[in-house]
């Protein structure tokens, strides 16, 4: 990893999913990466820490995140609970695609 790569801020590009319907009231999917040497563990995430103002269906956010030992609400199924990190708004909807 190089240092440009390792200071990327907001390493992930992710997508905000607002709903009253399902378990999960939000959720974030992860659509791309930045650095190429980032390594996706999650697809789906459910942020503990999310900003009301980054809080709106369909929003394309870059982020960092570390994963909590927070509890995720009772039958909300997202691969993994994390605190989010250098979280703005993103220019772009596309990373680069993971396989």
């Amino acid at each position: 990893m190089t240092a440009d790569e390792f200071s990327v801020k907001g390493s992930y590009l992710g997508k905000v999913h607002l709903s009253k319907k399902e378990a999960c009231p939000i959720y974030i999917t992860i659509e791309g990466v930045f650095s190429k040497s980032t390594i996706v563990d999650f697809h789906t995430i459910y942020p503990v820490n999310l900003e009301s103002v980054f809080k709106k269906d369909g929003l394309y956010i870059r982020f960092n995140y570390t994963t909590s030992r927070a509890m995720s609400p009772e039958g909300c199924m997202t691969d993994g609970v994390v605190s989010l990190e250098n979280v703005e708004k993103s220019k772009v909807t596309e990373g680069t695609k993971f396989q």
